[in-house]
């Protein structure tokens, strides 16, 4: 995501995005330093800060990958904290989002559609938004390609899966390796349900269901300005195997 000898914040350095951004830095030849919450970080320097709380920095590029996806406030003051650790370090700000700040009924969604969030989190997400400035924003869907929650939920006999609510799945290391400003919409090519998608990722004959209220049906994202400026092709999940 960043230029080479560049010092490197990841927060969540140890979540499934954060641990994948931090390994392509480290091999790129960076300075990372990557925050903890329940665990350390498998790459790069820990920092042990707390985002809900203020803090400073000395670093070139910030990359926020941190939330905590059932608290709002979480989201919300961690990014405030983040981006204003950012600002008073002079370094360049990169926020991930969600394709779920859109309601679901107009898709596919570009960069100039209107965010309209039907859940806690999107609204959460989309609030968080407002506070990077002139930070990158990427906005990204489902992701998977390494073992994670895609991929425990696609093994569990128990699980349902909404079968028209669509999604780009996204595979992680092809997101982690993306680079651009500006608002930006970085998600795999395939609009799939749930359902489908926990097919692709190997599940047994998986249990579908409607979407339930106040979830959106169908957030695809338009990423074709993101195809044209990423060195990274995006793959789809029909075209890849996890």
């Amino acid at each position: 995501m960043t230029r080479p000898t560049q010092t490197i914040l990841v927060t969540g350095g140890a979540g499934y995005l954060g641990c994948e951004v931090c390994r392509l830095a480290v091999e790129a030849g960076h300075d990372v330093v990557a925050t903890q919450f329940r665990k350390p970080p498998p790459h790069g320097r820990p920092l042990q800060v707390d985002i809900r709380e203020p803090f400073d920095v000395d670093v070139d590029v910030v990359v926020h990958t941190a939330y905590v996806q059932a608290d709002a406030d979480t989201i919300v003051r961690g990014t405030r904290n983040v981006a204003a650790a950012a600002g008073r370090a002079g370094a360049r700000l990169i926020h991930l989002s969600t394709d779920l700040v859109f309601d679901g009924e107009h898709a596919p969604y570009t960069e100039a559609d209107a965010p309209r969030p039907v859940s806690e989190y999107g609204r959460a997400k989309l609030e968080a938004e407002s506070l990077v400035g002139d930070g990158l924003i990427v906005r990204t869907s489902l992701l998977y390609g390494k073992p994670g929650p895609q991929e425990a939920l696609a093994a569990r006999a128990d699980a349902v899966f909404y079968k028209d609510e669509i999604r780009c799945p996204t595979r992680v290391d092809e997101l982690a390796a993306a680079d651009v400003t500006g608002v930006l919409h970085v998600a795999g090519p395939d609009a799939v349900s749930r359902l489908e998608l926990a097919r692709l990722l190997g599940a047994d004959n998986p249990r579908g269901a409607p979407t339930p209220p106040g979830r959106p049906r169908n957030v695809a994202l338009d990423c074709s300005r993101a195809m044209g400026l990423l060195r990274t092709r995006l793959r789809g999940i029909r075209e890849l195997p996890a």
